[in-house]
Order: C-alpha cells, then sequence, then structure tokens
C-alpha cells in the first residue's frame, strides 16, 4: 500500500441514470455527465455496456484490450472535484473480450470509446462540509 486510508464523513444524495452513446469515451464521458447533472462528488452504483477497445493501468502496466466488443464486467468508482475546481473520475473495472478472456484495472482517461451503449446509476456524494442541493435550507 502506497499511503494511508482517509475517512470523509458525508450522506448520499441524488441519484443520476446516465447513458453515453457510441464513441464517448468512458472516463471523460462521465465525468461530463456528474457536470450536466450538477454533481460535484458521485460514485458509480451500477452500468452495463461494451467498449470498441479498452486500456487499463494494471499493476503498473497499461493493458490494451483490442475489440470491438468489449463487454464491462463490473464498473465502479468515484468522480470528485478538486480544490481546483477539475472534475476527475477515478473508475475501475473488469472487462471480458470476444474470447471470454477477463481482464481489469483502472480505465485510462480518453482510450475507452464506447461500442454500442453504456447505462450506468451515479449516485451524489455530500461530504459534511457541503449542503446538498436537494435539502439545502433557505
Amino acid at each position: 500500500m502506497t499511503g494511508a486510508a482517509e475517512i470523509e464523513k458525508g450522506s448520499l444524495g441524488r441519484l443520476a441514470v446516465i447513458r453515453l452513446r457510441p464513441n464517448e469515451d468512458l472516463v471523460t464521458g462521465i465525468e461530463t455527465a456528474c457536470r450536466e447533472h450538477g454533481l460535484r462528488h458521485a460514485v458509480v452504483r451500477s452500468a452495463v455496456g461494451s467498449l470498441v477497445d479498452a486500456s487499463l493501468d494494471a499493476g503498473g502496466k497499461v493493458v490494451t484490450v483490442t475489440g470491438p466488443g468489449i463487454e464491462i464486467l463490473t464498473l465502479g468508482g468515484e468522480l470528485r472535484t478538486g480544490t481546483d475546481g477539475a472534475l476527475s473520475g477515478d473508475l475501475r473495472g473488469t472487462l471480458s473480450d470476444s474470447d471470454a478472456r477477463v481482464y481489469g484495472g483502472r480505465f485510462r482517461r480518453g482510450e475507452n470509446p464506447i461500442c454500442i451503449t453504456l447505462e450506468l446509476v451515479l449516485q451524489e456524494w455530500v461530504p459534511n462540509d457541503e449542503e446538498c442541493p436537494t435539502t439545502k435550507s433557505e
């Protein structure tokens, strides 16, 4: 392990059901969807879809999976807005190619184009130092 775990108090907020279209990048597409729905911090609750090709960081190596038709088996992670105001996703998952070989790792930004579609559910994470837009007092 490279560092100590951080514990952050907060609560879960709104849900957003998202659909990404063919050739949108998985990471940047999900980041864009968060911004469009006003989610400063979010976690991936579920996802189903496929990629044209895939590129993952795994164990200090870049793993390239050639498609088309790479199935997303699992997708999880979080999206956070940094102190500079930029939203960034840390998304990890497992994939299967057309020969049923399974790969896993962190999705590389700009290198994972959606094949047919990707549907996913994001849930807002509201740290205790922020107000949830749906519950703020006036």
